[in-house]
């Protein structure tokens, strides 16, 4: 295993199963090394999807394949895309029946940050059915404005980032391009260009990023004042408050 004392914590090999939840397929871009190396190590690895096509599950089964990870470990749920966060109380079984069959002992989800709702959607599914904190990757931030941030928190404080070799490197910028079916390939070189006139170095295919989860909260967003105002203000939030309040009376209910 590719692999030395200097790797974080949460990129460690766990003793049990681990499970990654993913929303699309594609998700496992920002994660793929991570998974790679998991199940090199040995490590029972399942891989989870919230929303699919036909031709989007058969992209994410290539990738398990590619990675080692059989397909009866494989998990896809019937979420609709643009809808998820509507569609909680509907899907929450089934994310249930997901953790119970794995019985994890740590479970990555895209982090809580307004990027997408369905990705804000599958976090709060995976905690509810989980019971305990989720290893957050950063997918990107946020929904509000057109140029978002990829493979960066929003707040930095306990992230953990591993560094990945140039045999690494390549590897992700191969599943980068697996994906025919998206436009992802074309969207991460455009916002490696952004970052480079920006001043600023882009690491999307150099590291990998994870943190303990950073909030229970998920009534606010999870960033800097100003940038939480502008989530706030847009439609996008009014939508996921909806979303949010319809599951949470459900689960009272229960």
């Amino acid at each position: 295993m590719n692999q030395d004392a200097n790797t974080p914590e949460l990129f460690t090999p766990t003793a049990g199963p681990v499970l990654f939840c993913l929303t699309h397929p594609d998700d496992e871009i920002s994660i793929c090394v991570t998974i790679k190396r998991m199940v090199e190590a040995g490590v029972p690895t399942f891989l989870s999807w919230t929303h699919h096509t036909p031709v989007r599950k058969q992209e994410a089964l290539a990738f398990a394949k590619r990675v080692g990870v059989p397909e009866g470990q494989t998990f896809f749920h019937e979420g609709t895309d643009g809808e998820v966060c509507l569609e909680m109380v509907k899907l929450f079984q089934s994310f249930q029946e997901m953790i119970q069959q794995v019985q994890p002992v740590r479970v990555y989800a895209g982090a809580f940050e307004q990027g997408h709702l369905d990705h804000d959607a599958t976090h709060r599914l995976v905690f509810q059915a989980f019971g305990k904190p989720l290893v957050e990757i950063p997918f990107y931030y946020s929904y509000y404005r057109r140029y978002q941030q990829f493979n960066r928190f929003s707040e930095t404080r306990g992230e953990q980032i591993l560094t990945l070799s140039s045999e690494e490197r390549k590897f992700k910028r191969q599943v980068a391009k697996s994906y025919p079916s998206q436009n992802i390939w074309r969207l991460l070189v455009g916002a490696e260009i952004v970052e480079t006139l920006l001043g600023r170095r882009p690491h999307l295919d150099s590291t990998e990023r994870v943190r303990l989860q950073a909030t229970l909260d998920y009534r606010s967003p999870n960033h800097s004042t100003l940038l939480k105002h502008r989530i706030q203000a847009s439609k996008s939030w009014e939508k996921w408050i909806q979303g949010l309040e319809a599951f949470e009376k459900e689960l009272q209910t229960r």
